[in-house]
């Protein structure tokens, strides 16, 4: 058994390259999760490129490929925070899927899943290139035609503004509580995003400019203005309606988070409207009740996930 293993060991290190070039998991045992800093070239620049890799179970025991669910954090999360509030390991348990969370900026820093239009930062260059590449060569994956995104909150967003602006690299995608058209509310609403930004990281002319003087550039990353590229693309969308009586329990010392969720709420509200006006089919839970917050993100994790991937396999 141990010659076999050495055996796969070895077959393994030479068709992905260097040792170091290795999942860890590959190197050493078989856990499911797994740690890594993705080399960056020169021309893209993020504070933070780590992401964490869960792979399914029978991942160290075959040698099949897998397809992949990029699985996208909020504003105040880190690569580490879906897995630290949530058991994302037991809830893909039966999905023979790989996951990759990757960092996407925090707070004052929160990247917003884009290429800054000041040129400091370009996180969606990252996730969408660098980073799907990296996994391609470091995983056994199916490759193109086999990706989702999904994520929470900004992440949401992220998660449909990506498979709306890149073509063919990603084949579902799933949000939960995502804010689904940022320019809800427009222009009034940007005003609003400036006041708010230093407390909840809400977008600020560095992402994509003055939000009235470069509206071209915030319509053009706005999953609901680009409802007619979702055309092909296998849509999943939970969000509550910010009110008192929801399924996941309450929050009674966190009004905030109703608020937020109700807004949100009106958000994807809008995206539907649009999605529907283009004839683009979708799957939705619309909870009663529910604020923003893990429990209600977890659900909804578990109620996409299944169906990310028999979108994707």
């Amino acid at each position: 058994m141990k010659t076999r293993l050495a055996l796969l060991v070895t077959t393994i290190a030479l068709a992905a390259g260097p040792l170091s070039a290795i999942p860890a998991r590959a190197q050493h045992d078989c856990d499911r999760t797994s740690d890594h800093a993705v080399p960056l070239p020169t021309e893209v620049s993020v504070p933070d490129s780590r992401v964490r890799v869960i792979v399914p179970a029978g991942y160290c025991h075959d040698t099949s490929a897998y397809p992949v669910v990029l699985l996208l954090h909020g504003v105040g999360d880190t690569w580490e925070t879906w897995s630290t509030n949530v058991d994302v390991e037991a809830i893909s348990a039966d999905d023979d899927v790989i996951i990759v969370m990757p960092d996407g900026g925090k707070g004052s820093e929160a990247g917003w899943y884009s290429d800054w239009a000041d040129g400091s930062r370009q996180w969606e260059t990252f996730h969408t290139q660098v980073l799907v590449d990296w996994v391609d060569a470091n995983f056994r994956t199916l490759g193109d035609g086999h990706r989702a995104t999904a994520g929470l909150s900004m992440g949401g967003f992220g998660a449909l503004s990506y498979a709306a602006r890149n073509d063919n690299r990603f084949q579902a995608a799933a949000s939960f509580s995502g804010f689904a058209d940022t320019m809800y509310g427009w222009p009034v609403n940007g005003f609003g995003y400036e006041a708010a930004h230093g407390q909840f990281g809400t977008p600020d002319d560095r992402v994509w400019g003055d939000h009235i003087e470069d509206e071209d550039k915030w319509r053009a990353h706005n999953p609901a203005d680009r409802a007619t590229d979702l055309d092909d693309v296998a849509l999943f969308i939970a969000t509550g309606t910010g009110t008192p009586g929801g399924h996941a329990g309450e929050a009674p010392t966190n009004p905030g988070a109703y608020a937020i969720e109700h807004f949100i709420f009106q958000t994807n509200v809008s995206l539907v409207a649009h999605l529907e006006a283009a004839g683009v089919g979708y799957s939705e839970w619309i909870y009663p009740g529910g604020y923003h917050g893990w429990p209600y993100w977890a659900a909804a994790l578990d109620w996409a996930l299944p169906r990310l991937v028999a979108a994707i396999s």
